[in-house]
């Protein structure tokens, strides 16, 4: 088999990227398996773990896509009321911003994985809104952060 350049490979880990962020977010962090992203990329389990030996590996390598997908749909241009109000519309929304944090409090909760990019994720975006708006949103977060989980925990119990 003829080696691969580099702009294939990296072509090959576009791909498998952009697949893993696609099911992370519509399957989950325990439904997106090795044999699903090859099954929907073509690239060979053995290929994908190549790249990426380790499941948590995907969210390392997806942190800021991740923090984009949560800080998209928040208004940090003016006060920490229409912050906080931005934060709960798209949590009421089904999107990008609602599945993002789904998957980051699964990985902090779950003990699946390593909870280090989730995490990540979360100060991340805190310390970007916080620059954003010149303010400390600590108190802000915490509020949102439990009211999320809570959000999160009432729609999975009503679907049980």
């Amino acid at each position: 088999m003829p080696k691969r350049s580099k702009a294939q490979t990296q072509q090959n880990i576009e791909t498998i990227l952009a697949e893993a962020k696609r099911q992370l977010l519509a399957l989950g962090y325990e439904g997106m398996s090795y044999t699903t992203l090859s099954e929907a990329t073509g690239v060979s389990r053995t290929g994908i773990s190549h790249h990426f030996p380790r499941k948590q590996d995907f969210m390392v390598a997806l942190e800021p896509f991740l923090v984009e997908s949560l800080r998209t749909p928040l208004d940090t241009s003016g006060t920490i009321n229409a912050f906080m109000k931005s934060w709960m519309q798209a949590m009421h929304a089904e999107g990008e911003f609602k599945a993002t944090l789904k998957l980051c409090f699964y990985v902090l909760i779950s003990g699946k994985a390593d909870h280090g990019a989730a995490f990540r994720c979360l100060k991340t975006l805190q310390q970007e809104c916080e620059q954003q708006m010149q303010t400390d949103l600590t108190v802000a977060f915490s509020q949102l952060l439990g009211a999320s989980v809570l959000l999160c925990r009432q729609r999975a119990d009503a679907k049980s």
